[in-house]
């Protein structure tokens, strides 16, 4: 490489590294060349002139080395690196795009003798050209979007560490391209949050730039709007306004709900206070789960207290713990009365800002969209376009039945499938929720719900599938997004899918005539990679939106696995006992016992000796009786007001003619409650009052939503298997896909670490924090079955199956409630495969897995006696833990032995208390499980019993084995244990049961547990 190369190499280097830094969140990376960053990268190149100079001579150098200018030699250069397919390095054509977009920047400049829009003209002089040379035009025309292709795939390879691709163009499809990254500049970007949260877009979301235009028309004409003068200037232009919107519509699609400091008081019309919703499914039926949230600015300090007003006026603190974004919410508990948040007004004030209350109105229709970043549905203004949301609504009002009527209009403009709940438990009595709803179309003008009229009328949405918790987005391959899309304005739509690294490459067309279609991309099987996805309307040759989808699979990790920790249950170490509950960071020193995956290494030297036997019989008692934990309720208002009947009074601006807002704000002038009406009337709605019979989007013909948690089960094991490890975040986003409520997610770790797929380390509460996956390890099920635990991607199966000679059709899933489906290598001798696996190193063996963990395993005094103790908390309420009937009693007395179940305020804490505790006013706080289990090893008993005619271990429903102990259990038999009733001395019990536990085995279980 001559000298010419290597200095334009250097230039390339250090844009890279200045403007594309490592960052730890996955933000919208432009190439915005202002003075102080050309300056820092002329610094870090080592040039002293002047920078624009520098960079353009060493382009010129690569570009018109031959007298004439020519872009042949850099594409050479760039065809290499894509082949080459790297990933650190970045594209050779970074420092010319540089100059395209400092040519960008120059237009609408008044000076410079050129039109405002001569964008050839002005780089063709840049880089010392006459300004109507065609080789410039042309071959830039020819390679743009190749070359800003290639930036774009750079920073999607490095998943977000350098920032999230930002170069697309609807129309002007080249000149767009350096525009997109310098029309907006960083400070003007840095106030759009403000717009978002004002105008109550979700964070995170997706929308068509068309449909963002005309809020950001009312936006920058407000006076309160922070927006720089020159934006608004070129705003009021025209020509520049979709590129305006484009880049607004990708800054929300990275934007994680925050809202500076310093940015509130443009914001404060902004809903602060929001309910969080999540519909539980699961063996014990379906059930809702409410909460309060919060959105905090950048300077509210949520975290030094909040206080809830009561119905009698008194202000009482309540719990609210971080969520993701800003988001604080209260626990899903029944500490507050759910039915007096949704009937009266909340009011909440933080411990810094006792005179700034912040209010929650009740609504008599709640749109609850489902937030990718909080997991869980929140209650938005209105309903959007093609998203998963639900709504609650009251059943009656004034006589008349409301919730049929929403459900009516539902059918019209909602695809099939939608489930509507009269009786559920958690859902306040007056009121229906309906779930799955996904609106495809306005209900029209004619609607008194201003709730369900969607804030766009065209939108491309992907959604479904099991996203992959990621700096960006990404699907797993197992589980593909289904494309959704609706269109207001034209009959005909089209969604192209093509090739991400070509995007002209077309491989799928989807067309229809109604108006809205629903692509499942599982149909398409399409194999891991990067595509592209556009929506085209009517006849329009530029899309309407653009998106990206990305198919990811456990045969290609995540670039992140290699910063999660090496995580395995070393039992001999310092506190050794305690590992029993937590993995812990492998720090060089393998200990002399310790767990790993499926195996167990060593015997532990606190085992007893002498085992006990197992109780053969049920031994509870009937359970004791406990009282209902108190309830807060909110105040409520006058069951006449406006609050209650929904008849709000609203006060509309006074229409004088001229343009048409988006929409129209209404204030209530009693309660204050801000609504915001649709100024817009959609075409369908247009064709109605034109002529009663004009088509629109028929819902009907659409494919009813679906549910498919047993995929989702194996699509989440793969999504595990490609992160590698992480924090306890990713974990619940991807068991939020599954079942969102909070009981799900927080057992979901448990569920994994109980089969041996992921070692999880947790806090000195028991709450998960890091996690890693498994070593791939082989379980024998017989003579002629093996079991593949842990890290198994597909190809690891293909080698396995190779080594042994044999096909994949010896490979069986066999699905399992609530976990994902096991996989078992049938037909074939085990110890052929077995032998085959060591001798190629694919996995270890693992014969005799439960006896050999238990075999690992402290005894649970030995736990308890290393666990942290802290003072004895204060409570309201408190029950005791019973051991005779599993059960818990209400109690006013803490001072003896035992587990106990404190209430104070809003928060639940589950402690226990041995003699030496109760003398030191101390506690150990744990989880509900580990606590009755501690109960009964106090006491030299255990809560397990052991079936030995059917091979079932069995526990009290609510005291699932704690830590380790369930893991040993479950690998008996490769399944989580199930609910039954059992029956024994004229008492019925649901328990848990533990199957294929052998009566040695429950014997030494029974020894830990009560020793």
């Amino acid at each position: 490489m001559d000298a010419t190369w290597r200095q334009y190499g250097r230039w390339t280097e250090a844009i890279a590294d200045v403007v594309y830094t490592e960052t730890a969140d996955a933000v919208p990376a432009y190439l915005d060349l202002e003075a102080d960053v050309l300056t820092a990268i002329a610094a870090k190149v080592g040039f002293q002139g002047a920078a624009r100079d520098g960079l353009r001579d060493a382009v010129l150098g690569v570009t018109s080395a031959g007298g004439s200018f020519s872009l042949a030699p850099l594409m050479q250069h760039e065809d290499a690196w894509r082949q080459a397919r790297g990933v650190e390095d970045p594209p050779p054509g970074l420092g010319f795009l540089a100059v395209t977009v400092l040519a960008a920047e120059e237009m609408g400049a008044a000076d410079d003798g050129f039109s405002q829009n001569a964008y050839y003209a002005r780089l063709s002089t840049l880089l010392g050209l006459p300004a109507d040379s065609h080789d410039v035009r042309s071959q830039y025309m020819a390679r743009a979007e190749q070359l800003w292709g290639d930036l774009n795939r750079w920073l999607e390879r490095l998943e977000g560490r350098r920032g999230t691709p930002t170069a697309y163009s609807l129309s002007y499809r080249y000149v767009g391209l350096p525009v997109s990254q310098a029309l907006v500049r960083e400070g003007d970007r840095r106030r759009f949050p403000v717009f978002f949260a004002q105008y109550g877009l979700p964070a995170g979301s997706e929308m068509a730039p068309e449909a963002l235009e005309r809020y950001l028309d009312a936006w920058f004409a407000s006076e309160s709007c922070p927006i720089s003068a020159l934006l608004k200037k070129l705003w009021g232009r025209g020509s520049a306004r979709e590129r305006i919107a484009t880049v607004a519509a990708v800054e929300l699609a990275g934007w994680d709900g925050t809202v500076e400091a310093g940015q509130t008081p443009q914001a404060s019309s902004v809903q602060r206070t929001a309910l969080m919703a999540q519909l539980r499914r699961g063996f014990m039926g379906e059930s809702l789960d409410l909460a309060l949230t919060v959105r905090a600015a950048a300077d509210d300090d949520i975290a030094s207290g909040v206080e809830v007003e009561s119905a009698e006026g008194h202000w009482m603190p309540v719990g609210f713990v971080p969520a993701a974004a800003n988001v604080w919410r209260t626990s899903y508990s029944g500490d507050i009365d759910v039915s007096s948040v949704l009937e009266g007004v909340v009011r909440l004030r933080t411990a810094a800002a006792v005179d700034r209350p912040m209010l929650h109105h009740p609504r008599s229709v709640v749109p609850l969209v489902l937030d990718e970043l909080q997991a869980a549905y929140v209650e938005a203004e209105r309903l959007q376009l093609n998203v998963d949301t639900m709504v609650l609504v009251r059943t009656s009002a004034r006589g008349r039945p409301l919730a049929a009527s929403v459900v009516k209009i539902l059918e019209t403009c909602a695809r099939p499938g939608f489930v509507v709940h009269e009786h559920l438990a958690g859902l306040p009595e007056g009121w229906t929720l309906v779930s799955d709803v996904q609106l495809f179309s306005s209900p029209g003008a004619a609607t008194p719900y201003n709730e369900l009229v969607p804030l766009a009328r065209d939108q491309l949405t992907i959604a479904g599938g099991m996203r992959i918790p990621s700096r960006i987005r990404k699907w797993s391959a197992v589980a593909p997004p289904e494309l959704r899309a609706s269109v207001e304005s034209a009959a005909h739509l089209s969604i192209v899918l093509s090739d991400g690294d070509d995007r002209k490459k077309e491989l799928h067309r989807w067309t229809t005539e109604g108006g809205a279609l629903v692509v499942a991309l599982a149909d398409a099987d399409l194999p891991v990679g990067d595509y592209g996805v556009a929506l085209f309307a009517g006849e329009a040759k530029s899309p309407l939106q653009q998106a990206t989808v990305r198919l990811r699979s456990a045969d290609e990790t995540d670039p992140g696995w290699e910063l999660a920790p090496r995580l395995v249950y070393g039992l001999t170490t310092p506190g050794g006992p305690v590992a029993m509950l937590t993995a812990r960071e492998l720090d060089g020193v393998v200990p002399d016992v310790f767990i790993d995956g499926a195996a167990a290494e060593g015997d532990n030297p606190a085992r007893p000796a002498a085992l006990l036997k197992a109780s053969k019989s049920l031994v509870w008692k009937a359970k004791g009786e406990s009282s209902p934990a108190p309830v807060v309720r909110i105040g409520t208002p006058d069951p006449k007001s406006c609050v209650v009947t929904g008849a709000h009074h609203l006060e509309y601006p006074t229409f004088m003619g001229g343009w048409q807002p988006k929409y129209i704000d209404g204030v209530c002038k009693y309660c204050g409650l801000v609504k915001r009406s649709p100024g817009w009337i959609p075409r369908h709605a247009q064709k109605r009052l034109a002529a009663p019979d004009g088509g629109h989007i028929e819902v009907a013909d659409l494919p009813p939503v679906e549910h498919a948690p047993a995929r989702l089960w194996d699509a989440a094991l793969d999504a595990i298997m490609h992160l590698g490890g992480g924090t306890a975040a990713g974990l619940t986003s991807i068991a939020s896909q599954i079942d969102g409520s909070a009981l799900f997610t927080n057992g979901f770790p448990g569920r994994l670490e109980a089969l041996s797929h992921v070692a999880i380390e947790r806090a000195a509460d028991g709450a998960p924090e890091r996690w890693e996956v498994s070593p791939s390890c082989l379980v024998p099920r017989g003579s002629d079955s093996v079991e593949l635990v842990g890290f198994w991607p597909d190809s690891l199966i293909d080698d396995l199956l190779d080594s042994a000679g044999l096909g994949r059709d010896r490979l069986r899933r066999e699905p399992a409630d609530g976990q994902p489906s096991r996989r078992l290598v049938d037909g074939a001798d085990a110890m052929a495969v077995t032998a085959a696996a060591e001798e190629s190193g694919v996995a270890r063996v693992v014969w005799d897995a439960t006896d050999d963990m238990l075999r690992a395993l402290p005894p649970l005094s030995a736990v308890a006696s290393e666990l942290p103790r802290r003072p004895m908390p204060g409570f309201s309420q408190a029950e005791r833990f019973v051991v005779d009937s599993a059960s818990w009693v209400e109690t006013s007395d803490v001072s003896l032995p035992g587990a106990y179940r404190l209430a104070r305020g809003f928060e639940r804490l589950h402690v226990f208390r041995s003699d030496d505790d109760v003398a030191a006013g101390e506690a150990l706080q744990a989880s509900v499980y580990l606590v009755k289990h501690l109960a009964a090893n106090a006491l030299g008993r255990s809560l397990a019993m052991h079936l030995s005619k059917h091979g079932y271990l069995a526990v009290p429903l609510g005291s699932d084995l704690p830590g380790l102990y369930e893991r040993a259990a479950v690998l008996a038999s490769g399944v989580l244990p199930r609910v039954t009733t059992l029956a024994g001395g004229g008492i019925k019990r649901r328990c848990l049961i533990y199957p294929e536990i052998t009566s040695e085995q429950a014997d030494l279980l029974t020894t830990l547990l009560s020793r």
